[in-house]
């Protein structure tokens, strides 16, 4: 498929984006990586926040649009405190913007997590666009579908929130999982199928009785939704998608983001702890 001007150049800034975060990315692997060994806390670095520097390195090469905006960098951290490369598109009503989140998904996993593996989540906001997507994702003559496909090797799978998920599906696969909005909201951690325990999601977490391996798992994600108090030994990590997705740091796409700013929806969205928004 032929793209637009405006959207090839919107793909070009994406790609410029990807580029310098890549490279600040490395210099703050660098800088954690020195502290783990450091035993003087006092000579410990604060790790720099690399998508706001790869931000300002665009704005400094005056590679953003004009807009009457300052392009302030808002910065974002997921549920165990790593920060978050965020982006929005924002392109014209009916300008491909599902063509578009297909082509970023592919540069996010080729430029940016060097893998054809893994998984994205795909939000929208309304039942009308999660018809609309879903047939597109699943059709292979789309030209979404094909634009995934290519990024993964034909290995993609299309999934709804209810599907059955083994580990080994994302090890061998670019899984995609559609979901709408209002389920990813919640007010509790109670409300929704989404957050609780569940027997078709496999090979994510330990046994039960494992209480060693569950006690070292939550204490490098200890935002995962646990069976007594997360930071008492013996609390164990719930079968949970919502768990799943913490463990595999998603790159999230949100259709229509813009309605996706409530202060409910970010919190959650953030504490899927993805990879990149």
């Amino acid at each position: 498929m032929e793209l637009k001007p405006y959207q090839e150049k919107t793909l070009e800034t994406f790609d410029l984006y990807l580029e310098e975060l890549v490279s600040f990315r490395a210099k703050a692997e660098k800088v954690a990586k020195a502290n783990t060994s450091e035993t003087d806390p006092d000579l410990m670095r604060e790790i720099p926040n690399f998508p706001k520097q790869a931000w300002d390195a665009l704005r400094n090469r005056h590679a953003l649009p004009v807009t009457r905006r300052s392009h302030q960098y808002v910065s974002r951290k997921d549920g165990i405190g790593n920060n978050l490369p965020s982006v929005c598109l924002k392109i014209p009503t009916g300008g491909g913007k599902t063509l578009l989140g297909a082509y970023s998904v592919s540069r996010i996993m080729g430029n940016y997590l060097k893998s054809n593996r893994g998984f994205v989540l795909w939000i929208v906001p309304n039942e009308a666009i999660y018809a609309q997507t879903k047939k597109q994702l699943t059709n292979r003559e789309s030209p979404i579908r094909q634009i995934l496909d290519r990024a993964a090797a034909g290995r993609v799978k299309i999934l709804e929130k209810d599907d059955p998920l083994n580990a080994m599906d994302t090890e061998s696969n670019l899984c995609v999982m559609l979901l709408m909005l209002q389920s990813a909201n919640r007010e509790t951690k109670e409300t929704l199928r989404l957050f609780r325990d569940r027997g078709n999601v496999h090979g994510f977490f330990p046994a039960g009785d494992d209480i060693q391996r569950h006690w070292d798992l939550i204490g490098r994600i200890p935002n995962l939704d646990c069976y007594g108090r997360s930071d008492t030994m013996g609390a164990t990590a719930k079968d949970s998608l919502g768990n799943v997705l913490r463990l595999l740091r998603p790159v999230v796409v949100m259709d229509e983001g813009h309605k996706g700013y409530t202060t409910i929806a970010m919190n959650t969205i953030n504490g899927f702890n993805p990879s990149f928004v």
